[in-house]
């Protein structure tokens, strides 16, 4: 997550070099998704919308202004839109890329495994908790310890989500990976991405980081959440199961098309059925034909052979009594 800044812009409201930057972040993360062996559909639309907002946004900023994260507007004004619409923002073209390049990843390895539906409630859920921790952690600062600061501290981003989905991947993991140099257990990267990240990118909103892998652990140790998010799943599968039946069954509602569609079946089938027995008899009817045609001409073969030496004994016979007669 970041705090928005203003940036330099050119005449017309657009961002120097914005259109050659941007297209060329879009390829390369076109490139990233092509290289996938199958495609997250809701992955892919959340990234699909993200971009697009961010567009928008470089059209119009002053329309997102009022989406950003604050948590005292939030307090005061009871404006709960902007704990949802402000993780939809980003502030560049590279804060939204390296966002939806870690999305993707962690996207692809989720939403295969919990299925479309429930990752979508998951990625609902973080995104609500996520930021509903850091108006919450802000108000206590300030009340309690009197570090007003983070009240009043507006942000934007995915980046909660985010460090969120690594706690969610990496929780359980006997692993070790390299953060920066450093070889650290993989299920405790996120708290060492963590500081590293507030150090290296001053502007990025630690509050906001430091929330999302706090919902990441919520999420990780609360059976109850877990089983909440399969009920809704289940139920929201089998509401899709209950609108697409109708649909997928649409030819059986009305009789007269049922019984016409019905009707030509029956005809093809019992056409295809008859032109295949006939071809079938036909068939038979010339191996029968083959198979009697072999005897009978083997029959006559004899035939000739008996007749032929009839004709012989008869014609050496003729021949000695001739002989017989002339000594």
């Amino acid at each position: 997550m970041y705090g928005p800044s203003i940036r330099r812009r050119a005449r017309g409201g657009r961002d120097i070099g914005y259109n050659d930057q941007a297209i060329a972040l879009i390829v390369m993360l076109l490139r990233q998704v092509h290289q996938l062996e199958h495609k997250p559909p809701v992955t892919l639309g959340l990234m699909v919308l993200m971009c697009g907002i961010h567009f928008q946004k470089n059209e119009t900023p002053e329309r997102f202004v009022p989406y950003y994260l604050c948590p005292d507007q939030v307090i005061r004004k009871s404006d709960y839109m902007r704990i949802v619409i402000s993780g939809l923002i980003h502030v560049d073209e590279w804060h939204l890329y390296h966002n939806m390049i870690s999305f993707l990843w962690k996207g692809y390895n989720l939403e295969s495994k919990l299925g479309s539906v429930r990752f979508l409630f998951t990625i609902s859920y973080l995104l609500v908790l996520c930021h509903t921790l850091v108006v919450i952690v802000s108000l206590v600062l300030a009340t309690r310890f009197q570090i007003p600061g983070p009240l009043y501290q507006c942000s934007v981003g995915f980046s909660g989500v985010l460090f969120a989905l690594k706690v969610l991947l990496n929780h359980n993991s006997p692993t070790f990976s390299s953060i920066y140099g450093f070889q650290v257990p993989t299920k405790y990267a996120a708290w060492l991405e963590l500081v590293a990240i507030h150090f290296l990118v001053p502007r990025t909103s630690f509050m906001g980081h430091m929330c999302g892998v706090l919902a990441g652990y919520m999420f990780v140790y609360s059976p109850s959440i877990q089983t909440t998010m399969n009920t809704g799943s289940r139920w929201i599968r089998r509401w899709l199961e209950t609108l697409m039946k109708p649909i997928a069954n649409r030819r059986n509602i009305d009789p007269q098309t049922a019984s016409y569609h019905a009707s030509r079946t029956s005809t093809r089938t019992s056409t295809t059925s008859i032109e295949t027995d006939e071809e079938l008899a036909r068939r038979l009817q010339e191996e029968e034909y083959q198979a009697a045609r072999i005897p009978r001409e083997q029959h006559e073969a004899d035939q000739l052979t008996r007749s032929e030496l009839r004709r012989r004994r008869i014609a050496r016979f003729s021949s000695g009594q001739r002989s017989i007669n002339r000594s």
